[in-house]
């Protein structure tokens, strides 16, 4: 049974064939090629292989590559919408050596799994020999086109993809340290995680943070101790943060819940997730009161735009929040923080459009409708405004790791 409607099977095949000159297969969650009968592509020490590919891609969320059999490798995408897996498209087979020791080794184990020898030559015979990084360029492409084409919300991989790059920079922090490498201490990784998190620097402040989460874990292992650990760091921040602008008095309370959260985490993942998730809350309450340092009615003007944001904000809407009038409102907030209304709501919506654009595979006429701006192009040029390139340009040197652009 097909995975995809066969028009955007069809419209997907036909860009990454012109791309790459392969032909791209729906795979089952079992790992099994559905519309191939040929006798290769589903024996069994295949579709494991496969099914193995697919399952990790889904854990990552991201394309996986993996050797499919000796010396061949090929590469999955998932496919995943809200929360269901329905399978994944694999991107074609690969040889990486035209060594023929290579591929006799390659027909022997097609031989061996029950493929008839000359069957398994001629597969062996057929497939392209690549460089080291084709298959990666290739993954990613089809990754992206297939997001690209369906709009299908995917959430969950976005998820997952998020938590396993926590979880590569917290274990690379670890390593480093048990290697010996300890040249800075936790109090010296504390206050460059406020200052980051001061600078709006949202990607360095997560980065940051899991390199404090990784110091933490090889410290100890007792999840009572590292949780003992946050909750001091966390404290840390919120008393550096209240010293900045006593306005932040919210945070207070944000803080209540904070630790609620860190002490019914179960384990070290989900500690991470959590803390993770006070981190962002955290980022957006400094944006907001640190434009108000002195005036307790811009304090609340403006926490109320950090909750309200994508909402049709109007003056209106704030004068009955605040009790004064639209001209009275307008004139305070630009005296105060040097910045309009519009401003203000500008830079929140960008702010949140950051983190959708990091941690989500939303296209840009979602974020522009989930942010609040509505209007694609409106976002796009808002966006450009604030951050020197578009927001697809963003995107796509914030996962290549490579600096995005100008800070507001």
């Amino acid at each position: 049974m097909a995975i995809l409607p066969a028009v955007a099977l069809k419209r997907i095949q036909k860009s990454y064939r012109g791309s790459y000159g392969l032909t791209i297969h729906e795979i089952t969650p079992d790992g099994r090629c559905p519309n191939k009968k040929d006798a290769v592509t589903n024996l069994p020490v295949l579709v494991n292989a496969r099914a193995y590919g697919l399952s990790e891609s889904v854990r990552w969320g991201e394309p996986y590559i993996f050797f499919l059999i000796p010396n061949v490798i090929s590469w999955i995408i998932p496919l995943a919408k809200d929360n269901e897996v329905f399978g994944g498209l694999s991107g074609g087979a690969v040889m990486t050596d035209h060594d023929p020791h290579d591929q006799l080794e390659s027909v022997n184990h097609l031989a061996t799994a029950g493929c008839p020898r000359k069957t398994a030559e001629q597969y062996i015979k057929t497939l392209p020999v690549w460089g080291q990084d084709q298959p990666q360029k290739a993954a990613e492409f089809l990754f992206a086109l297939t997001c690209c084409d369906l709009n299908w919300d995917m959430q969950m991989l976005s998820e997952n993809r998020k938590k396993a790059l926590r979880q590569r920079q917290i274990a690379e922090e670890i390593h480093r340290r048990k290697q010996g490498s300890r040249d800075r201490t936790l109090i010296d990784e504390e206050r460059t995680l406020l200052s980051l998190m001061k600078a709006g620097d949202q990607k360095g402040a997560r980065r940051e943070l899991n390199k404090t989460l990784g110091a933490l874990f090889s410290h100890t292992a007792d999840i009572r101790l590292i949780k003992a650990h946050v909750i001091e760091m966390m404290g840390y921040l919120v008393r550096s943060a209240l010293e900045d602008s006593p306005h932040m008095s919210t945070l207070i309370e944000k803080n209540h819940a904070w630790m609620s959260a860190i002490i019914d985490a179960g384990d070290f993942e989900m500690l991470s997730n959590v803390v993770a998730d006070a981190l962002d809350d955290f980022m957006r309450n400094i944006y907001i009161y640190g434009h108000s340092r002195t005036n307790d009615t811009v304090a609340q003007i403006l926490s109320w735009l950090g909750e309200n944001f994508h909402e049709n904000i109007t003056l209106e809407m704030l004068s009955k929040e605040a009790g004064l009038s639209t001209f009275r409102i307008a004139h305070l907030v630009k005296e105060v923080t040097g910045k309009t209304v519009l401003q203000h709501v500008h830079q929140l919506r960008v702010q949140e459009a950051q983190r959708l654009l990091e941690q989500s595979d939303l296209n840009c006429t979602d974020i522009a409708y989930e942010t609040g701006f509505g209007d694609q192009s409106y976002f796009i040029k808002q966006f450009r405004k604030q951050m020197g390139i578009t927001p697809a340009r963003y995107r796509r040197l914030y996962h290549s790791g490579k600096p995005s652009g100008k800070k507001s």
